[in-house]
């Protein structure tokens, strides 16, 4: 069975590729004048290169930024609340890794601190 194919359709996908212009392209730049804006392939004075974004490239290994609940809870502690803050944010982190390397040999004693710590961090409304 043969298919028919509108010309129309043809001669679209024929423009589009035209327009699209071959894969080696160079970079496009866009220049101001007092006549309005112009792009050009060949740089032009105070104009600048514009084209495709960058690939964006997600690093997975490092810790996101503080999410804005934490930011905002803290906006309304005084700075001596938020340097404690800060400092059991890192002794909290500290505990908890000396804890999992104890294991299941943790004892009560060990989780102590640990469990101080995350009551004066609720205290405080970090």
């Amino acid at each position: 069975m043969v298919r028919w194919i509108p010309r129309c359709l043809v001669a679209g996908l024929a423009l589009m590729a035209l327009a699209c212009g071959p894969a080696g392209a160079g970079p496009a730049y866009k220049c101001v004048t007092r006549s309005g804006v112009t792009y050009t392939e060949k740089p032009c004075p105070g104009g600048r290169e514009v084209g495709p974004a960058g690939r964006r490239v997600t690093d997975k290994s490092v810790a996101p930024p503080q999410d804005r609940a934490t930011l905002a809870r803290r906006a309304v502690l005084s700075a001596q609340e938020k340097q404690e803050c800060r400092a059991l944010d890192v002794s909290m982190r500290d505990q908890q890794a000396q804890l999992k390397a104890l294991g299941t040999g943790a004892t009560l004693q060990d989780e102590m601190p640990l469990v101080h710590n995350k009551k004066r961090y609720r205290e405080i409304g970090c």
